[in-house]
């Protein structure tokens, strides 16, 4: 297993495809990119056991090149993205490895607009790496911290004009909050407790022990579904370690799939705005998205699976709100970033304005049955081979290239794509037929054997 670069950055496994080395590596790589000298670049990380070690390191190698710092310390990405696009400063590297396990970390590279850095600025970053530095101090950089990190963010979403906090307060909605012991330890709880929820803290405690895999997906959030209805809890909201993506379990304890996360904030944003401008989100996301874009006839753009790519495209057809199916929610009006904050704001406001259960505003949602699959990645992959194969078996398909190969029909999709963030091949399946999901699962596995 290699170091692995994606459009966010780098992750490894700690001590193993992750080094210190490749940690000074990258971080004079992003320094040199980053021109903007006079100015301080912002760190911040999750809770991972790594980390402290790891930011440490990093600190050191940037102020002993002559590069100012401002750290942050535990905070959520999204955190550190909004205090980026909003302060003077270069750009920020957050040390983490998002949704992955507990041994592995990483670095996510934030340009000075407090969006990830574009394809031209990646495809420097993943350059052979050139140990010249372009500062010219002759003197150590200068350290300081901003500890206000967190309460900026909070007033930040507290101040979304279509949000009406009165009705979600009057509401007083008791929460399971379970940030899996990382970035979002405290921040969430606050923003919550400032909206008048009461909240159950589960994996509150920032010390980076993942009681189960941090991807917050349906499989691996069960155990949570008991401690909602032994408490009788209105929802619970659930985030990865470094908190840009929100999954919710329902008042009845069933899991809201990630996916539909997005979907019921696209309904909620659009209902009470009424703007016409586009949804944006990516190629795997679910079509339940199209329905609700119908409903109010808005467009959906489709963008590669990325954050950065989604964020490009909001841009340039100046849409208000996108994200992605894992659970990632981008308002612009907020930042360019995906924010479970934001995301859990926008739900609470949902169901306070409207009169909603967590189980009722689930149950509008468009009906799609979707399958996610991951095949180990031992060798390189031949795209020609399997986009052959793959054309041969769909005959009748339309194919869709921009980031993978995406098959669709009528009333079933299949994407199949190279993971950004791991050396697994991705394969989403999306259907009206539950009973389908698996027949097409198959017919995928045949192709590669």
């Amino acid at each position: 297993m290699e170091l692995i670069k994606s459009v966010s950055g780098i992750r490894g496994i700690y001590n193993k495809t992750l080094t210190l080395k490749d940690i000074s590596k990258y971080a004079n790589a992003f320094s040199n990119l980053q021109e903007a000298y006079d100015l301080p670049i912002l760190i911040a990380r999750d809770s991972r056991k790594s980390g402290p070690k790891i930011n440490k390191h990093l600190i050191n190698y940037l102020i002993n090149i002559g590069r100012d710092i401002i750290d942050c310390g535990i905070i959520p990405t999204p955190t550190a993205q909004l205090i980026t696009d909003k302060f003077e400063i270069a750009g920020s590297i957050v040390i983490t490895a998002s949704h992955n396990t507990q041994e592995w970390n990483g670095m996510k590279f934030i340009d000075s607009d407090g969006t990830f850095l574009n394809e031209e600025k990646n495809l420097k970053l993943f350059k052979p790496i050139d140990y010249t530095c372009n500062i010219k101090k002759n003197k150590k950089g200068k350290i300081s911290n901003y500890k206000e990190s967190i309460d900026f963010h909070i007033d930040n979403i507290l101040n979304i004009n279509f949000i009406d906090f009165i009705k979600i307060k009057k509401r007083k909605f008791k929460i399971v909050l379970d940030t899996i012991n990382g970035a979002s330890c405290f921040g969430f709880k606050k923003l919550l407790e400032q909206l008048n929820c009461e909240i159950i803290p589960i994996n509150n405690i920032p010390n980076g022990i993942f009681p189960r895999n941090p991807e917050p997906k349906k499989e691996n959030l069960k155990s949570l579904t008991k401690i909602v209805l032994e408490h009788s809890a209105d929802l619970a909201f659930i985030t990865d370690p470094d908190g840009d993506r929100l999954a919710i379990i329902d008042n009845m304890g069933n899991i809201v799939i990630e996916e539909n996360t997005l979907v019921i904030c696209a309904d909620e944003f659009l209902n009470k705005t009424k703007t016409k401008k586009p949804i944006v989100t990516n190629l795997s996301t679910t079509s339940a998205i199209e329905d609700i874009a119908e409903k109010y006839n808005v467009k959906v753009i489709r963008s590669a699976v990325g954050e950065i790519n989604v964020v490009n495209e909001m841009k340039k057809n100046n849409s208000l709100i996108g994200g992605e199916g894992n659970g990632g929610v981008i308002l612009s009006e907020s930042h360019y970033g995906r924010d479970a904050f934001v995301g859990a704001t926008i739900i609470l406001n949902h169901l306070a304005t409207n009169d909603l259960t967590m189980e009722q505003a689930q149950q509008k949602i468009p009906k799609y049955y979707m399958l996610k699959e991951k095949i180990a990645l031992n060798n390189e992959l031949d795209s020609d081979l399997l986009n052959k194969k793959i054309q041969k078996t769909y005959i009748n398909s339309n194919f869709d290239y921009t980031d993978g190969i995406k098959v669709i029909y009528e009333n079933f999709w299949i994407h199949i794509r190279q993971s950004n963030t791991e050396p697994i091949i991705r394969i989403y399946i999306e259907s009206k037929k539950e009973k389908q999901l698996s027949i097409l699962l198959n017919q995928i596995k045949e192709i590669f054997n």
